[in-house]
C-alpha cells in the first residue's frame, strides 16, 4: 500500500481545478480518499494515467484550500485487473477511513466494487474510465456516479453517426470484458433501430489483454465488411493496430475503421497510427487545448507539471477527484448522503465544460468527441481531429427508459 499526503504547492490556476473561489493552501488534518487502481494486468496502461490524474487533482484541490479548509490525502492499491482483488482493497481502504473511493478501470472491476463495497457500506465512489452502462443502469446504486459518457451515450453517438452513411455490412470486434460486451450489444441495437438494412456479418471477442490478433484480422478480412467498429482500447488497441498495419488490414478495409484512440495510444502507436481512420474520445487533449480557459489552462498545467499531455483517462480521474471536493465544500461534510446530495444538485466546471449528474442515475451528462486519426506537427504525435461534438443530452437514455431497463433486469 502506498500513502500519498499531497501538502507541495502546485503552480496550478483556479481554473485548472475548477473550484469555486481561490483560497489559502489546506492545512489540518488530512481527508482520506482512496483507490483500487488496474497498475497491472489487462488494464495497467489506464490505470496509470488514472493515478496521475489523480495525483495531479489532489494536489490542485490542496492548493485551493482542500475540502472543507483540509488537505486531500491519498491511499492506493494495485488491483491487477482482477475483481475479486479490488473488492478486497476497496474494503480495506474504506475500513481505513477513506471518505471517497475512485472505482477500478476495468469495468468488470468496477462493478464488483459497485454492487459489494460502495453500495453495501455506502462509500461515494466515482467510475472514471470504466463506461459500462450496467454501472449506472441495470446495477445502478445511490453511491456510485459515471463521470464519463457510459456505453449507451457512446453507442447511441456512434450508431446516429454511422447509420447516415451508406454501410450495410459491418465487422464488429471487442475483448471480452463487461464493458466491451455491453458496448457491442449496444451498437448491434442502435445501428439496427437507426438502419434495418444493416447487418453485422461478423463478430469477434479477443480475450481481454491479448497479445494475439492474427485470427481476428483473417476473420475480418474475409467476412468484407463495409465498416468496422471495435470497442478495443489501450494496449490491446495498440497491439491489434501494429499487426493490422503490418498486414495492410486498414488499407484493405479503405480506412473503414472506428476506435476509441484515447491521446495516450495514440502517442504509443507512433507511425502504426492508422491516419485516415476514425475514432471517437472521451476527453481530447488537443481539442481542450484550443478550447475555453479553463480547458486551456488544465491542458498547460497539466503538461508543465507532469511534462507530457494528460491522457483522457487522466482527465477523468482528475474530475472525478474534483467533482467530489467541490460536493463536499457544497455540502459542508464529507458525510456519505450529504456529498451525494450534493452531486446532485451542483452544476460541476472542467475542463469538458459544464455538466450536471442525474439524480436518477448518478450519470454525468458529458460529450462524445468524434474526428478523424491526423498526425499533428504541434503535438508531436497522432491526434484525433476532432470534427463533431455530441452533447450527452442527446444521446443520455431517459428517466423512464432507465426505469424501464431496471425494471427487466
Amino acid at each position: 500500500m502506498k500513502n500519498i499526503a499531497f501538502c507541495s504547492l502546485l503552480a496550478a490556476s483556479l481554473a485548472a481545478t475548477s473550484l469555486p473561489s481561490p483560497a489559502a493552501p489546506a492545512t489540518g488534518e488530512p481527508i482520506p480518499i482512496a483507490g483500487t487502481f488496474d497498475l497491472s494486468g489487462a488494464a495497467a496502461d489506464v490505470g496509470k494515467d488514472v493515478l496521475d490524474g489523480v495525483e495531479y487533482a489532489v494536489e490542485s484541490v490542496n492548493k485551493n484550500g482542500g475540502v472543507l479548509g483540509r488537505p486531500l490525502a491519498l491511499t492506493y492499491q494495485d488491483n491487477g485487473t482482477n475483481p475479486q482483488r479490488a473488492v478486497n482493497q476497496a474494503t480495506a481502504l474504506i475500513q481505513g477511513g477513506a471518505k471517497f473511493m475512485l472505482s477500478p478501470q476495468s469495468s468488470a472491476s468496477a462493478i464488483a466494487v459497485s454492487k459489494a463495497v460502495s453500495g453495501k457500506l455506502k462509500m461515494p465512489t466515482c467510475a472514471n474510465s470504466a463506461n459500462s452502462d450496467d454501472i449506472t443502469i441495470k446495477e445502478y446504486q445511490p453511491y456510485i456516479f459515471q463521470i464519463g459518457a457510459n456505453s449507451y451515450m457512446e453507442m447511441r453517438a456512434l450508431a446516429k453517426r454511422l447509420a447516415a452513411q451508406p454501410h450495410k455490412r459491418y465487422a464488429v470486434i471487442t475483448a471480452d470484458y463487461a464493458g466491451g460486451r455491453s458496448g457491442a450489444i449496444r451498437f448491434k441495437e442502435f445501428i439496427k433501430e437507426l438502419n434495418p438494412q444493416t447487418e453485422i456479418v461478423v463478430e469477434e471477442y479477443p480475450k481481454f489483454g491479448a497479445s494475439d490478433y492474427t485470427a481476428t484480422i483473417n476473420k475480418v478480412i474475409a467476412a468484407k465488411p463495409d465498416y468496422v467498429f471495435t470497442m478495443l482500447f489501450g494496449a490491446d488497441l495498440l497491439a491489434f493496430s501494429k499487426q493490422a498495419t503490418a498486414v495492410g488490414f486498414f488499407k484493405q478495409i479503405d480506412n473503414k475503421f472506428i476506435a476509441l484512440y484515447d491521446g495516450n495510444t495514440l502517442k504509443a502507436l507512433g507511425e502504426f497510427a492508422a491516419v485516415g481512420t476514425d475514432g471517437w474520445q472521451r476527453a481530447p487533449a488537443n481539442y481542450m487545448a484550443a478550447g475555453t480557459a479553463n480547458a486551456r489552462s488544465y491542458v498547460a498545467q497539466y503538461k508543465a507539471k507532469t511534462g507530457k499531455y494528460p491522457s483522457d483517462w487522466s482527465t477523468l480521474a482528475h474530475d472525478c477527484v474534483v467533482t467530489w471536493a467541490r460536493a463536499a465544500n457544497a455540502a459542508k461534510s464529507v458525510e456519505p448522503d450529504a456529498v451525494m446530495a450534493a452531486i446532485e444538485a451542483t452544476e460541476f466546471d472542467s475542463p469538458r465544460g459544464l455538466f450536471r449528474i442525474g439524480k436518477f442515475d448518478h450519470q454525468a451528462e458529458v460529450p462524445v468527441y468524434f474526428g478523424k486519426v491526423t498526425q499533428s506537427k504541434e503535438f508531436g504525435q497522432a491526434v484525433l481531429d476532432i470534427s463533431s461534438i455530441v452533447p450527452g443530452k442527446d444521446v443520455r437514455p431517459s428517466e423512464s427508459a432507465v426505469k424501464a431497463m431496471r425494471a427487466a433486469n
